[in-house]
């Protein structure tokens, strides 16, 4: 039943069709504002909040070892950071990070189910950042929600929504899938 989370991750770097409605943030959660953040996911299940932030050394670079941070922000636990668990990591949230050939200082971010999906993450004039095609454009990958319908350990997933940000407007690009 890890394929609901999956879908969810899929969409979330790959490129979509469809429309959306509201914006980062508008569903009444917390937002995130971790160090260095470059996405974070939410789902309609509850406040907690998945970060995907970029592992970086004091002189900007990122870690080779492992250049993206993916845990939780437990809003429903006084905001208590938490890591990810082995099956979260390994079957639904995790990432595999692969260097850009020729590109210093990136790395192509794939997530561990969809070894066909990924972004790029960059550090873009001091500041880390995730890139993506969103319907068709090249963005700064902001946020993703999850619209969960259903109680208990695997509801089933309804809609998703996903922004980022257009390099070449700066616009707020987003899109919205039913699985």
């Amino acid at each position: 039943m890890w394929w609901r989370s999956f879908v969810l991750m899929a969409a979330m770097l790959g490129e979509l069709v469809g429309a959306s409605a509201g914006e980062p943030g508008s569903f009444g959660y917390p937002v995130p504002q971790e160090p260095n953040q470059v996405f974070f996911l939410q789902r309609s299940m509850n406040s907690n909040t998945i970060v995907y932030a970029a592992n970086m050394d004091a002189a900007g670079k990122l870690s080779r070892r492992e250049p993206i941070k993916v845990y939780w922000r437990r809003y429903n636990d006084n905001g208590e950071k938490k890591n990810l668990s082995f099956a979260e990591d390994r079957f639904a949230f995790g990432v595999v990070a692969k260097p850009m050939p020729g590109e210093a200082n990136a790395f192509r971010i794939i997530i561990r189910p969809y070894p066909d999906r990924s972004a790029v993450l960059r550090v873009v004039n001091g500041r880390p950042r995730l890139e993506a095609k969103l319907r068709g454009q090249e963005v700064q990958l902001i946020s993703a929600f999850l619209h969960l319908e259903g109680e208990g350990s695997m509801p089933k997933v309804a809609k998703v929504d996903v922004w980022g940000r257009s390099w070449a407007t700066g616009e707020l690009v987003s899109d919205s899938f039913s699985p």
